[in-house]
């Protein structure tokens, strides 16, 4: 085991001197009994870098020349201040009025893709399998055939002089949205949301679960015995297999998952509020109408054809499943589409847009070489959640409006890495691939930044994601490592950096890290009523190592929970009973962390021989410089079984030989804050579009 030990020695004489050396006497030629007053030091100022040169360049939209088509909104979609649409712009029992654009958006992007790949789909694949026959050559032990680098395919000569479909107002009158299904984003294509753009999923729940022997959407079972998942639904955006593709703009994605959900198929099975079910799956799929009284199959109580209950919304699902079912039966869970999924991808970026309201998580990047999300906001819920035509605050089943507490499972970004290498054709369209050759991937997360972006949601608002890993069998290597082929546009593979965070439960790793992550950097943030704000989270079942995690230059306020080290995440069941995977996280860096408000921490290790297994002790290894608390009397600590490195730190930390933390360095709650990182201009209102957000504005210097 590998520990972060910082050792500071010093004269009892020079004791002031001691800690970060920024009260040291300079250095001088001359003798002088006095020496010379020394400047106080600057702090850095979080929430004010503009540029970065660790990072690489920003996206940038693409130009009117480069639009292979342009489609404008129809008039009657218009949406209000507030973000919402509304009810009578859909409200019908057809699929033309239910889901009026997917067709037609769906054709400019298979339009698109194809003509990206007759133009360069054959340069794309001369590169690759050019890379990949020297990988293959070199025969490398343990490394992945990775083919060309998502740097190398960035050149311009990998791009088509027309990529982009573009969403845009109506010419011809109000209509500024678009209503659609599940969307495929082709290879080499980005999906362009004009400013004044909202693109609204349809509430047919048959477009995310078209086939009639399933799988089956919209429920919290699937079956009397067997649990929903987000597996079961179409995601909105959906792309694999992709090299230079994107989403950007200045317009909006809203998922509206606290709106009805309603079908075109009156035979499909929904719950209504009153937990009742229009039918269930087993008549549905052989066509027929189940009789009332009949149990239901979705997680409902029994079937009634003549209930007037609203149906229930995604997000009364995602409440059912998790809150009740779940807690009662340890086995409910929703079946929600989620607002993104990429699986395989060598350069995707999201950039400038804003995603509000999904079902379940927005964005769930896997395996891409070259992940982008730069300047996109996500807010959930936004104010468009809110309304309804009873003008109650569109409160769920059990009569609570909608809230961060009532957005389950809606985390904003989850990347990780695939289960796997993949050779494919890259997706040119719905239905097509490439014939140009197939591309490798080698299935890892690497060159990854999260930048200038602005997070507020339910749940998790960044979770690095240690679950899978497409190593060679035995090799060792993480599933997740920053530092894996950094490309030399940047100085480090895997960065979180200038980004607000708001709601939710702030920057984590976990909860699934048995394949190891490791080199992350976390730089310049701001969290402001975070629920958690710095955290890294795993138990036994799903647990494995986290190393190399360093956080510099982050301002904490009002989070309930500041900081969140835990091997102890949950009690799920292990998959087997006597192979327990252990979470280990050691070789993490707090430096400069200024927190404001009431809050507590968690630094906790894995204590020996717990859960009835013999085992050593895994302790919690970490350095904290510079931790700051402005009211460290309102921050209340536990720690267990940890060795902590502590310098200049107010946080109530304490050796402890019954909870087996040992400190080198001590902790103390007269330290002044003069060193604290600068949080002046860290907080900012949300930048919503519109009305929409929920936060409102504030006054210049109010928030301070």
């Amino acid at each position: 085991m590998l520990y972060r030990v910082t050792v500071i020695t010093c004269l009892t004489a020079l004791l002031a001197a001691c800690g970060s050396g920024d009260n040291a006497p300079p250095a001088s030629s001359t003798s002088s009994t006095t020496p010379p007053a020394s400047a106080a030091p600057v702090a850095f100022k979080v929430g004010t870098t503009t540029s970065d040169p660790d990072l690489p360049t920003a996206p940038q939209l693409p130009t009117a020349a480069q639009v292979c088509s342009t489609l404008e909104a129809s008039n009657n979609l218009v949406s209000q201040p507030s973000g919402a649409l509304g009810p009578e712009a859909d409200n019908g029992t057809t699929s033309a009025i239910l889901n009026p654009d997917q067709a037609r958006i769906q054709a400019a992007l298979d339009a698109c893709g194809a003509a990206v790949d007759a133009e360069v789909g054959a340069r794309i694949y001369a590169a690759d399998s050019a890379a990949a026959a020297s990988q293959t050559a070199a025969a490398v032990p343990n490394i992945n055939i990775k083919g060309a680098s998502a740097q190398t395919l960035a050149g311009s000569q990998y791009r088509a002089t027309k990529y982009a479909v573009r969403l845009v107002v109506s010419s011809t009158g109000a209509g500024n949205a678009f209503i659609t299904g599940p969307l495929t984003l082709p290879s080499g294509v980005t999906l362009w949301i004009d400013n004044g753009v909202t693109v609204y999923a349809t509430r047919d729940v048959m477009a995310y679960s078209p086939n009639p022997a399933g799988p089956y959407c919209a429920n919290t079972a699937v079956s009397s015995t067997k649990a929903g998942s987000s597996g079961n639904c179409t995601a909105l955006i959906n792309g694999s297999y992709l090299v230079n593709s994107a989403v950007v703009g200045g317009g909006t994605i809203d998922s509206r998952a606290a709106s009805e959900i309603v079908s075109s198929n009156s035979l499909y099975p929904l719950m209504r509020v009153d937990l009742s079910c229009t039918n269930t799956y087993v008549a549905y799929k052989a066509g027929t109408q189940a009789t009332d009284g009949t149990a239901c199959d979705d997680g409902g109580t029994f079937v009634n054809s003549k209930a007037s209950a609203r149906h229930m919304t995604w997000w009364d699902l995602a409440w059912l499943g998790n809150m009740v079912e779940n807690g009662t039966t340890g086995v409910g869970s929703q079946s929600n589409f989620r607002m993104m999924v990429f699986n395989y991808a060598k350069n995707l970026t999201l950039f400038g847009i804003t995603l509000n309201n999904s079902a379940n998580f927005h964005v769930v990047p896997s395996g891409v070489d070259g992940l982008t999300v730069w300047n996109v906001k996500v807010q959930t819920p936004s104010a468009s959640a809110s309304a309804n035509p009873a003008g109650n605050g569109n409160p769920n089943y059990l009569g609570m409006v909608p809230t961060i507490d009532t957005a389950k499972n809606t985390d904003a970004f989850d990347p990780g890495s695939a289960s796997k290498a993949a050779t494919q054709a890259l997706t040119t369209g719905s239905t097509t691939t490439s014939s140009a050759g197939k591309i490798a991937f080698d299935g890892y997360l690497k060159n990854v930044v999260f930048a200038y972006n602005y997070i507020s949601t339910g749940d998790d608002d960044i979770a690095i994601k240690g679950s899978n890993n497409p190593s060679p069998a035995g090799s060792g290597l993480y599933g997740v490592d920053g530092d894996r082929d950094v490309a030399t546009d940047r100085k480090y593979g895997f960065v979180i950096a200038h980004n607000h965070i708001y709601a939710g439960h702030g920057v984590s790793v976990g909860s699934e890290t048995n394949a190891g992550v490791t080199n992350v950097q976390v730089y310049d943030n701001s969290f402001d009523g975070s629920e958690q704000a710095l955290r890294i989270k795993s138990d036994w079942a799903r647990g494995g190592l986290v190393t190399n995690i360093n956080y510099n230059n982050i301002c904490i306020r009002n989070s309930g929970q500041a900081l969140l080290f835990t091997p102890y995440y949950s009690t799920k069941a292990l998959s087997n009973p006597t192979s327990p995977l252990y979470p280990d996280f050691h070789d993490i860096t707090l430096s400069n962390i200024h927190i404001i408000g009431g809050t507590s921490a968690i630094f906790e290790g894995f204590e020996a021989n717990s859960g009835g297994i013999a085992h050593a002790q895994i302790p919690l290894g970490m350095t904290l410089n510079n931790v700051l608390a402005d009211s460290p009397e309102n921050v209340a600590v536990t720690t267990s079984d940890a060795n902590l490195t502590l310098n200049e730190v107010n946080l109530p930390i304490f050796p402890s030989t019954a909870n087996r933390v040992v400190l080198n360095g001590s902790a103390s709650q007269s330290l002044s804050t003069r060193k604290a990182v600068d949080c002046s201009a860290a907080y900012v209102d949300f930048p919503a579009i519109g009305d929409s957000s929920t936060s409102g504005q504030t006054w210049s210097g109010s928030s301070q």
